[in-house]
């Protein structure tokens, strides 16, 4: 695989990250949490599916003896998954409070922060990347989600749509949002630096063997979080007006775009670097703006709305092409 291959591998795994939220927008009154818990246990079924399929194909070694082959890096990478189940609850619990605008502007700014940090600390810079180019990199795609925010504040205004909760009330749970995207979040991007093997690490885990543990640490923490919060609401109600099946359904293809992203993501990353394949990989919030077009939830905007959000997605295409161009 050579390197221009693997950097549209990784732009397409964007897409993916960038979509699987959209079936929440479905489940209606499902708790979200439950949903998101379904969603990893159908992760694990994902990707050991896959590790059973293609590990041969692949040439990837015996799964379980390269884990029991190294013990302490296993359960790093369960911890890391772990950590990251438990801080995909936080958020989305944080998220419903204050609002999708208010969140994604600070999660993405400290998601893409924290990942760039990450990669810096951890993983060996490729020929011709520095530490300021990435920090460009970096400072384009949070200018670029901080001004496709601002221009759905002006999409919500343009409708009349008034922002509740005042900037006190809200400190908090921005400090824990913060939180949760530079620490508990960036455990992907620790995961993939320290346990994936590269050319640049070769004794890191396979591929598949390392998203292989990290899914069940996910699960293991999100289901956690959901079991906590069944024992203080009571239960769990499935009577949300949406079926059974279809709520399945709906789990299936978030699994399979959001882990079954990250196991592309984990085979593109090593031959393009894990440096630029995460900075690459932060770019993905775009993709929610586009469904955004697509459901047309800016429909009716004002033309200095659209400018301003044309002048957003330019930002992170202008960080994808710079970050792209040192890979070929």
């Amino acid at each position: 695989m050579n390197a221009i291959v693997a950097t549209l591998g990784v732009i397409f795994v964007t897409i993916l990250w960038g979509s699987w939220f959209q079936t929440v927008k479905h489940i209606k009154t499902f708790p979200v949490h439950a949903f998101i818990t379904l969603m990893y246990g159908l992760s694990v079924l994902v990707v050991w599916v896959s590790i059973a399929l293609f590990g041969n194909f692949l040439n990837t070694k015996d799964i379980f003896f390269e884990i029991s082959s190294n013990i302490p890096l296993s359960m790093f990478v369960l911890l890391c998954g772990i950590c990251f189940g438990i801080g995909m609850q936080m958020h989305l619990s944080i998220v419903k409070r204050i609002g999708l605008i208010l969140s994604t502007s600070v999660s993405a700014s400290c998601a893409i922060l924290g990942g760039t940090i990450v990669t810096i600390l951890f993983s060996e810079l490729p020929k011709g990347v520095t530490i300021p180019l990435l920090m460009l990199v970096a400072v384009l795609l949070i200018s670029a989600t901080i001004v496709c925010q601002y221009a759905g504040i002006l999409r919500d205004k343009d409708k009349g749509i008034a922002v509740a909760a005042t900037k006190e009330s809200r400190k908090k749970d921005v400090f824990h949002l913060a939180f949760i995207n530079l620490v508990l979040l960036s455990s992907y991007a620790l995961a993939n630096s320290i346990a994936l093997k590269t050319p640049t690490n070769p004794r890191g885990f396979e591929a598949l063997t390392n998203m292989g543990v990290l899914v069940i640490g996910a699960f293991v923490g999100s289901l956690a979080v959901t079991l906590i919060r069944c024992h203080k609401e009571g239960g769990l109600r499935f009577d949300c007006g949406v079926s059974r099946k279809k709520l399945l359904g709906l789990a299936l293809i978030a699994a399979c775009c959001h882990f079954g992203g990250n196991v592309l993501h984990t085979f593109f990353a090593p031959v393009i670097s894990v440096t630029i394949a995460t900075a690459l990989g932060n770019s993905y919030h775009l993709w929610s703006y586009v469904w955004g077009l697509l459901y047309g939830e800016f429909k009716g905007s004002s033309v200095k709305t659209y400018a301003i959000l044309g002048i957003g997605i330019l930002l992170f295409v202008i960080g994808v092409v710079i970050i792209s161009l040192k890979t070929v």
